[in-house]
C-alpha cells in the first residue's frame, strides 16, 4: 500500500513540474492555429486545386467563424517572440484565447488603441515579457485591412483607475496594457507600453 501511495505522489509531483510546460505547448499549438485560419482568412486558391467545393466551403465557413467569435488581427512583438490573435473586448473570455482589444470600436492607424494580455510565470507566455520592451523596439499588427508597424517610444506603470493612458490623442497609438509585477496575486498596478504608428 505505501508504494502505491508513493508512485502516486511521485506521479503528481512530475506532473505539476512539467504542467506549465505541458500549458504553454497547447496554447502555443492553438495560437498557431488561430493564426494561420486569420491570415488565410478569404484565400481558398491555395486549397481549391486539391479539395472539393464542398470541402472549401467548409473551410472558409470555418475561418469565418473566427471572425465571428471577435477575432481583429494578429499582434506580433520580434524581440519578444511575441505572435498572438488580437480578440474583440478585454474580459475573461478573449484574455483566455489571446490579446484583447480593450475598446472594439476604434481603428488601428487612427485612434489610440489598447490591447491588453495576461502575465504568466510561464515563459513567454501572453504579455510576460512586455518589461523587457524598451524605446524604439517594433510592433506589428495585422488585420485583414492592412498591415501597422508601430514603434515603442516609453514604458511606465500606472495604477489600475489610470484609464487616461487611453485616450485618443493627435496621432495614431498602440498601448499595450498589462499587470505588474509578475507573480503577485491581483496586482492593482498596470505596466504601459506605448508606441507610435510609423508604416501603414
Amino acid at each position: 500500500m505505501r508504494r502505491i501511495i508513493g508512485i502516486v505522489f511521485l506521479l503528481l509531483g512530475f506532473f505539476l513540474l512539467f504542467y506549465p510546460q505541458i500549458e504553454k505547448k497547447a496554447s502555443d499549438s492553438k495560437q498557431t492555429q488561430l493564426i494561420e485560419a486569420f491570415e488565410n482568412l478569404g484565400n481558398t486558391s491555395t486549397i481549391e486545386e486539391t479539395v472539393s467545393p464542398a470541402k472549401v466551403q467548409d473551410y472558409t465557413d470555418e475561418k469565418k467563424l473566427i471572425l465571428l467569435d471577435g477575432a481583429r488581427g494578429i499582434v506580433e512583438i520580434p524581440k519578444i517572440d511575441l505572435e498572438m490573435v488580437i480578440f474583440d473586448g478585454a474580459n475573461e473570455n478573449p484574455l483566455k484565447k489571446g490579446i484583447g482589444m480593450i475598446e472594439p470600436d476604434k481603428e488601428f492607424g487612427v485612434n489610440n488603441v489598447g490591447l491588453a494580455g495576461h502575465r504568466a510565470t510561464t515563459h513567454g507566455k501572453q504579455f510576460n515579457r512586455l518589461d523587457e520592451l524598451v524605446p524604439r523596439d517594433l510592433v506589428k499588427v495585422k488585420t485583414e485591412t492592412g498591415t501597422y508597424e508601430y514603434e515603442v517610444f516609453r514604458t511606465f506603470v500606472v495604477d489600475q483607475t489610470e484609464i487616461e493612458v487611453l485616450k485618443d490623442g493627435q496621432e495614431p497609438l498602440l498601448t499595450l496594457v498589462t499587470c505588474t509585477p509578475l507573480g503577485k496575486k491581483n496586482p492593482t498596478d498596470r505596466l504601459i507600453v506605448q508606441a507610435k504608428l510609423i508604416k501603414q
